[in-house]
């Protein structure tokens, strides 16, 4: 553990930074600097921030358009849900990653200097898997939200501005990174923990997740075989990316 890190671990107040209002750069080193916080889950809620925006760009450039007018209403919804529930949610999921798991790293410093057999070590213990089941859920939000959002994503995709596909389909790949990322970090929390009834429901709601994740990674590599197909007249490109 480098210097910064450590300095940062013993910062009690020191996840309550707003790493939003960072210019990107400082974002990408904060991310690069080796530290705990920001991390993996705020990671992947970045991924759908961004994909939120690009999804925002795709239905702004299609509404207004004659030939996309019979989905203007569609996309008015979308747009709305966009900037009114997806983005503060997934605004509020990358600081609580942040503001958590930072709690989890500093109860587990004061857990590993306190000494041996005493009331402090283990009250720090205690604190700090308290605070990692919270930082478990946050992943677990992250992943459900971020699938949910598919559906709108598929929809911009499939009916809105055909010359922004590329956006549309970065968007839909963010949303699959901000799903898989999350349930990365769901299933090494869980190693923390030993056999429970909490772990077994988180287990099984994490395997739930990643099956529904599995058949929309098959519907979204759909879109990029619809891509091929409109360059080409030799129809080769399967699905069957899993043999």
């Amino acid at each position: 553990m480098n210097e910064l890190s450590s300095s940062l671990i013993e910062m009690e107040g020191a996840g309550n930074k707003d790493y939003l209002s960072l210019p990107t750069n400082d974002l990408l080193d904060a991310f690069g600097q080796g530290s705990h916080i920001p991390g993996s889950g705020s990671a992947s809620a970045l991924s759908g921030l961004i994909a939120v925006e690009l999804m925002k760009t795709v239905v702004t450039l299609s509404l207004g358009r004659e030939q996309y007018s019979e989905h203007a209403s569609q996309f008015e919804f979308i747009l709305n849900e966009l900037n009114t529930r997806s983005k503060p949610k997934f605004t509020e999921l990358f600081n609580a990653d942040i503001q958590v798991f930072h709690k989890v790293s500093y109860h587990r410093r004061l857990r590993d200097t306190a000494k041996e057999n005493t009331p402090e070590k283990s009250e720090n213990a205690k604190l700090a898997l308290d605070r990692l089941r919270e930082a478990t859920d946050i992943p677990i939000e992250i992943c459900e939200t971020s699938l949910v959002l598919m559906e709108y994503a598929f929809r911009i995709f499939d009916n809105g501005f055909k010359s922004a596909r590329g956006d549309s389909g970065v968007a839909i790949s963010n949303l699959l990174s901000a799903a898989q990322g999350a349930l990365f970090v769901v299933f090494l929390n869980l190693k923390s923990f030993q056999k429970s009834k909490w772990k077994e429901d988180k287990m099984n709601e994490a395997v739930k997740l990643a099956q529904r994740f599995t058949k929309i990674q098959k519907e979204a590599y759909q879109r990029v075989v619809t891509l091929y197909n409109e360059n080409t007249d030799n129809q080769q490109l399967t699905l069957d990316f899993y043999k």
